[in-house]
């Protein structure tokens, strides 16, 4: 499982009429804070797991599952041996669900069902996992659409679970606020290469400029100045990867208004100057 990071958001590669992954992870490897814009389900099968989100650390045992809602920020900790399966959902798949939207909110900023041979219902979750993990390895025909199937009962089935308890009023604002932190960062995603006034950014998420300030270091514990800074140097380093573009046409193309700042910021996000990582590149490409 090689995650695909565009500064701390994860890019989900989901195949053509497939609408979730699936990996059996073993490495001993531990991820640093990131979040997608998927559902994310870690059930461990072999050994435990841990899982930090907004300054908990969740210990999971063998059969746990634990469910990640869009937008939440979390570090993954692998022990040095062990198995855990790991299902990304996207989102798009829950849109087409009515009224799933209010569903999902249920779920922040996590759910956590420790594992209980004596409650049916954990026992006919895991049981789906294990169908998906199984579907997506034999590729039968009509493949997209049981998985989705299979995704879509074990979400409904949660979330009627959820809905017997009543969820407080903070965890309901949480929700919303992850949601427009969600919005935030897709307009930043979709215009890091223009000018990105924070005016702007606040209508976009609903909220005062000082009251979105806060918002976004509270989710993403960065500025979000540096987070523009991050989505502009990784479209750079797409960018240096074909050398027959110049640095000062890449400048331009990532958003920065000059080479020296561009450096400046480069070198600080990548500890190489962008002319380094270029070589860094070629040498790479020669031993492949």
């Amino acid at each position: 499982m090689i995650p695909d990071f565009d500064g701390l958001r994860e890019v989900v590669h989901f195949s053509e009429g497939v609408m979730s992954v699936c990996y059996l992870n073993q490495e001993a490897e531990d991820y640093p804070p990131h979040w997608h814009s998927d559902i994310e389900i870690i059930m461990p099968v072999e050994k435990g797991y841990g899982v930090r989100i907004d300054g908990r650390l969740y210990e999971m045992q063998e059969g746990d599952m634990l469910l990640i809602p869009p937008g939440v920020i979390h570090e993954l900790f692998a022990p040095p041996e062990g198995k855990r399966l790991i299902i990304q959902i996207s989102y798009a798949l829950t849109s087409e669900m009515s009224g799933f939207y209010d569903a999902v909110q249920l779920f922040y900023p996590c759910l956590h069902m420790k594992t209980d041979a004596e409650i049916p219902l954990h026992l006919t979750l895991q049981q789906i996992l294990r169908d998906i993990e199984r579907e997506h390895q034999l590729a039968l025909p009509y493949h997209g659409d049981m998985l989705a199937s299979l995704c879509r009962q074990y979400l409904v089935m949660l979330a009627r679970h959820c809905q017997d308890y009543v969820k407080p009023d903070s965890i309901r604002r949480y929700a919303k606020s992850v949601d427009s932190f969600l919005r935030v960062c897709d307009y930043i995603h979709r215009h890091c290469t223009e000018a990105l006034p924070i005016a702007k950014l606040a209508e976009v998420a609903g909220y005062s400029k000082s009251h979105f300030l806060r918002m976004f270091k509270e989710f993403s514990n960065i500025s979000c100045g540096e987070y523009i800074q991050r989505q502009r140097i990784s479209l750079a380093r797409q960018l240096l990867a074909n050398p027959e573009r110049s640095i000062t046409e890449i400048v331009t193309r990532a958003g920065f208004g000059s080479v020296a700042s561009f450096n400046r910021v480069f070198r600080e996000q990548m500890n190489c100057t962008p002319t380094q990582y270029r070589k860094i590149l070629r040498g790479q490409n020669r031993n492949i």
